[in-house]
């Protein structure tokens, strides 16, 4: 069985080669299952594209793109995976994490998508705090995102079935994906921690928490008003972000 593993990429070269690493390590723990790891680059000018070509074992391409559900779609669409994934330039997969996800979907051919706990990384710092995703629940999504992003793989019937992310969403794809698929896919759920999100001042989602947000708000209430998302944007815009901004500040000294 064969894995795809998209990373969408826009200036991270500070993160990216650790990225690719965590999947060079997970590609060998997984075998004999095949790792396929496709990164889509927005045009960066930092020193990714040099990373980029020093790399023989994975695919990429540079180019300017709408976003990152534009670029995530566009990897999507070279994958050739019977699995998919995608993994942000500055994110990780943890040791063992793959081969336990290939392992659940050649046991379990009814599973469609297979999801796990994560850790929750402060910069640089090494600080990491697990987080639970839990059983799959869809009324939890409909109040918040208990999923970590990279810790969910899916095969590749869901993406012919449902398509790939909304493209008019730059923060909230994946929130959207998941409440999306709701109960039409057999959701798997393994209690170990499969991925590292990365926590850090630069990421798009720290330097724009009140438009995140926003789009949340707007993304949970396209099918009628509630007014929890509007009350946790106007909460976050008002006083979140400070207190989220001095706290990826205090990590990263």
């Amino acid at each position: 069985m064969k894995l795809s593993v998209i990373t969408p990429s826009l200036r991270q070269a500070r993160y990216l080669d650790e990225c690719l690493a965590s999947v060079r390590t997970a590609a060998a723990q997984a075998a004999p299952h095949e790792v396929e790891h496709i990164v889509i680059d927005g045009g960066s000018d930092d020193g990714t594209v040099d990373l980029l070509r020093a790399r023989s074992d994975i695919r990429w391409v540079s180019e300017k793109d709408t976003g990152q559900s534009n670029a995530i779609n566009k990897g999507l669409s070279m994958a050739t995976g019977e699995i998919l994934a995608y993994l942000c330039a500055d994110d990780l997969y943890e040791p063992g994490a793959v081969r336990s996800v290939m392992e659940a979907f050649t046991q379990h051919p009814e599973a469609d998508v297979v999801y796990g706990d994560f850790y929750f990384l402060e910069g640089d710092s090494g600080r990491k705090r697990r987080k639970s995703a839990a059983s799959f629940r869809p009324d939890r999504l409909r109040h918040g995102n208990p999923l970590g992003q990279p810790a969910v793989w899916w095969r590749r019937r869901v993406y012919d079935t449902f398509g790939g992310f909304d493209e008019s969403l730059h923060f909230c794809m994946d929130h959207e994906y998941w409440l999306r698929l709701g109960t039409g896919v057999h959701w798997r759920y393994l209690p170990e921690p499969l991925a590292v999100s990365r926590l850090h001042a630069d990421a798009k989602t720290s330097r724009q928490l009140p438009a995140m947000w926003r789009e949340t708000a707007r993304m949970l209430t396209r099918d009628g008003w509630r007014a929890k998302p509007w009350w946790d944007a106007f909460a976050m815009a008002a006083w979140g972000r400070h207190y989220y901004l001095l706290k990826r500040r205090w990590f990263s000294r």
